[in-house]
């Protein structure tokens, strides 16, 4: 996600927080530390107002601990399956794995979407064991009184995670488990996501009736509008699901080699920036081209990539000092499918991708090429080849 921040690095896998978390931290905390209506007001005889604050900034922080567990069980089982992970990101409506592919089959759609639950509900055991532990103790130890409401807390929402997860509509965990079981009973990939998606829009909708009900009815406004804002998020993700099959059915069969181009700019390590610009980017409206040793691919440079150095020293830096090496490149071959090529590109913001056939640089494909013949082929009524 545009505007998140690299805080850690867990199994390879980056763990983001986007700028939107903090608000979604400070609502939590501020809940937790209610005088009236927070889970430690029970709390207020025996506990400070500092107290209060500092145990509900520690539970949101743990709160959210749970959330990355349970996107790095998602992400670990992915990984099994070969479908690569860049990142989990935080944001405000809890936690996302990035994969750069969809599931291959429905075995392993079903487990890489049970294993997030499941892993909350191990956090809950573990959570409510340890508060059952410190419980018996707190004559003896009245530090451990903390303990004992954090894991209580962790283990009620933790539940809680497991329980809405499992709503079978996509893009949640259980419509996952809805498609998967659907794929793997129909054989149709396409007709499982439909089901599954439309599952999400109707949960959607009946999520925002809730909320719209609770904010008039029981003058709840906050929860109402909460609640409105997972169902939007939850309708859009769905029907961007939709979309996406949709393009998949348009352009499966296709291979690369039918929408590559020939005609590409390349050019050599040692070329400077300048003569690039000049020579190869601006004469060809290109916003990327090769670099080149021989026949051989070594690289590939950017518009972006160029706008990050300064023009007045165009003159006097070589190309392959600010290219993308090929071995940070997806590959393609010209046998590819075009759906794997579309996938490569997003997993990130390349205007073209290099295709390599046996080692050597045969053409490029372009985004907005790919673009243009997935809306042609969708004017022109062309689905799925047999």
């Amino acid at each position: 996600m545009p505007g998140s921040i690299l805080v850690a690095r867990i199994f390879g896998i980056d763990i983001r927080i986007h700028l939107s978390w903090f608000l979604i931290f400070g609502l939590v905390v501020v809940l937790l530390s209610n005088p009236d209506q927070g889970f430690f007001a029970q709390m207020r005889p025996l506990w400070s107002d500092e107290r209060i604050v500092v145990v509900a900034g520690v539970t949101a922080i743990l709160f959210f601990v749970c959330i990355i567990a349970h996107e790095l069980a998602h992400a670990l089982v992915a990984r099994a399956f070969r479908m690569p992970v860049s990142s989990i990101t935080l944001f405000l409506l809890g936690g996302v794995a990035n994969l750069a592919k969809e599931p291959p089959s429905a075995r392993a759609e079903f487990l890489m979407a049970i294993a997030g639950p499941l892993m909350s509900l191990l956090i809950a055991g573990t959570s409510f064991g340890i508060a059952q532990v410190v419980n018996a103790n707190l004559a003896t130890f009245y530090l451990l009184d903390p303990v004992e409401v954090v894991a209580t807390y962790l283990a009620a929402i933790n539940v809680a995670l497991a329980i809405f997860n499992m709503i079978p509509g996509f893009p949640l965990d259980g419509g996952r488990v809805l498609r998967s079981i659907v794929w793997g009973i129909a054989r149709d990939r396409a007709r499982a996501t439909r089901v599954a998606a439309r599952g999400g829009q109707i949960v959607a909708g009946l999520l925002f009736v809730v909320g719209i009900a609770r904010s008039f009815a029981e003058g709840d406004a906050f929860s109402g509008m909460w609640m409105a804002l997972i169902a939007y998020f939850l309708y859009t993700t769905a029907s961007s699901s939709l979309e996406q099959e949709r393009i998949a059915s348009s352009v499966a069969g296709v291979q690369v080699r039918e929408v590559m181009t020939t005609s590409f700019q390349a050019v050599g390590a040692g070329m400077r920036i300048r003569d690039v610009v000049d020579q190869h980017l601006l004469p060809f409206n290109a916003r990327a081209a090769a670099v080149v040793d021989g026949t051989r691919i070594i690289g590939l440079v950017t518009v972006a990539d160029l706008r990050k150095i300064s023009q007045g020293d165009w003159s006097t830096i070589s190309v392959d000092s600010v290219m993308t090496p090929v071995r940070e490149l997806p590959e393609i071959s010209p046998g590819s499918r075009l759906l794997t090529a579309i996938e490569r590109f997003a997993g990130g913001d390349l205007p073209a991708l290099p295709v390599v056939d046996d080692g050597r640089l045969v053409g490029m494909l372009e985004r907005d090429a790919v673009l243009s013949y997935v809306r042609m082929r969708e004017m022109l009524g062309m689905h799925r080849r047999k």
